[in-house]
């Protein structure tokens, strides 16, 4: 004879689930008002996923094309140029290494 679970505990376990999964979305949110306005700022892991901000400097980068692109520096103290990929169009940073070996002298 085969048994069957109550379908009671199936209920439970499932409204325990939910529950569990609802309360994930909302954990470590912080909402700030202003009047009628909503604002979710954001929390600290998603600082940590956020880019950091570059500092534009007064040097510029030839390439063997002969175009010129201004250097910025990273948070980190590395130098790069912003170009654009000409396949997708998307702007990406090109790192420069040698370029922060000269500046770290």
């Amino acid at each position: 004879m085969k048994k069957f679970i109550n379908p009671v505990y199936i209920t439970y376990i499932v409204l325990l689930t939910l529950a569990f999964v609802f309360s994930l979305s909302t954990w470590g949110q912080t909402i700030k008002r202003n009047g009628n306005t909503f604002i979710e700022l954001p929390s600290d892991s998603s600082k940590v996923t956020k880019k950091s901000e570059a500092k534009k400097t007064d040097m510029i980068y030839i390439d063997s094309k002969g175009i010129s692109y201004p250097i910025y520096l990273s948070s980190t103290g590395k130098a790069f140029i912003k170009k654009k990929s000409k396949r997708t169009g998307k702007e990406y940073r090109k790192y420069l290494p040698e370029v922060t070996k000269q500046l770290k002298k």
